[in-house]
């Protein structure tokens, strides 16, 4: 596998390359025949490479994320605002104050999966083990990732399939879907489909909203958006640029050479390409490596570009501002709590705080 680090403006060149291919089933092979000569072959990529919108190319990428897009455009996301706010209100109101909280395990991991649960169609009482479920499998350790990621799509064949379904959530709507030609979604098209939205919906929310209230701490910017609510989607936007939850673009394989900044990589090449560099590119902003509330805050593609861009981007940018605007109002003098930085955790796609220990002030 190449990682390829490039400037912001070929990683966008580069993620909207038809040469770039998301196709699962080429995906799928090139994976098991890589693993397989490092003696570690694992049998079910389904889960994370299923045939999704994510891992499709045109026109299949196009027919699957139209049944999708209504539930996350623009319009859509604002009339979930409410809901959000709601949720947020609940959980920030259970906060200790004056006690050292774990903001990560309190708010920043159940808030999003509270939404997302209920855009989808998860019941409640299920959520928690289905957040379970997915940082086990995100943790990418084989001996725990593959089991979880099994026991997932077991779950989703129980829910797409039984008596639990609701109706008018988006899963009730994707299993009812036709198309054009009154063709319905396969029960491998639904369940890819499932992996997708709830992992990409809870998983990158979830570490956005803790790598925002971190940075707003760190670079002693707290107490002034306490004070200015204005600057709250300015420091989701830097975040957003200086320390991505997602480093790296999901994988794309070459269906030709591809010359990529001077180097020849071949057909069937697995890439990944680093979101994170892209957006601290020093051809796009002066002191990329510095975190700053004056720049333009279109300088980064970590939502992505061209047709794969993420379609969880206005919900994202939603629940992080609905928390951040609720916790500096109500904690306006919160301060970090233990000694150096937090641990991270790391995988090929995401970085994700461990924990975030805060004390919450008045």
């Amino acid at each position: 596998m190449r990682v390829v680090t490039v400037g912001l403006e070929l990683t966008r060149q580069l993620l909207a390359d038809q040469r770039l291919s998301k196709d699962s089933a080429a995906l799928q092979r090139e994976i098991k025949r890589q693993l397989a000569e490092r003696g570690s072959a694992q049998e079910n990529l389904a889960g994370l490479f299923g045939p999704s919108m994510l891992n499709s190319d045109n026109p299949q990428h196009a027919r699957l994320r139209a049944l999708a897009v209504k539930a996350f455009n623009g319009r859509a996301v604002q009339q979930l605002a409410p809901r959000v706010e709601e949720i947020t209100r609940e959980l920030v109101g259970r906060l200790p104050v004056g006690e050292e909280v774990d903001l990560v395990k309190e708010l920043a991991v159940p808030m999003p999966m509270h939404v997302i649960g209920e855009v989808l169609g998860v019941p409640a009482l299920d959520q928690g083990r289905v957040r379970v479920l997915i940082e086990t499998m995100m943790s990418m350790e084989p001996e725990v990732s593959q089991p979880a990621s099994d026991e997932l799509g077991g779950y989703f064949h129980g829910l797409l399939t039984g008596d639990a379904l609701v109706p008018g959530s988006l899963f009730g709507k994707l299993v009812a879907a036709v198309d054009d030609d009154g063709d319905h979604l396969s029960h491998d098209e639904l369940m890819a489909m499932a992996f997708l939205l709830v992992v990409a919906g809870h998983e990158t929310s979830a570490s956005l909203i803790a790598n925002v209230v971190h940075d707003a701490l760190d670079n002693g910017l707290w107490h002034r958006a306490a004070e200015e609510p204005g600057l709250v989607p300015r420091l989701v936007e830097e975040t957003l640029r200086h320390n991505p939850p997602v480093r790296s673009a999901t994988h794309r394989i070459t269906t030709e050479a591809v010359e990529i900044g001077g180097m020849v990589v071949p057909e069937n090449t697995l890439l990944l390409i680093n979101l994170g560099a892209a957006g601290r590119c020093p051809q796009a902003h002066a002191n990329a490596g510095e975190y700053r509330l004056d720049r333009e805050t279109t300088g980064h593609a970590t939502f992505g570009h061209g047709p794969h861009f993420c379609l969880g981007s206005a919900l994202a940018r939603l629940e992080t501002e609905t928390v951040l605007r609720h916790l500096t109002s109500r904690f306006p003098r919160a301060v970090r709590a233990g000694e150096g930085q937090p641990e991270v955790t790391h995988n090929d796609i995401m970085a994700s705080l461990k924990s975030l220990p805060v004390v919450l002030r008045r």
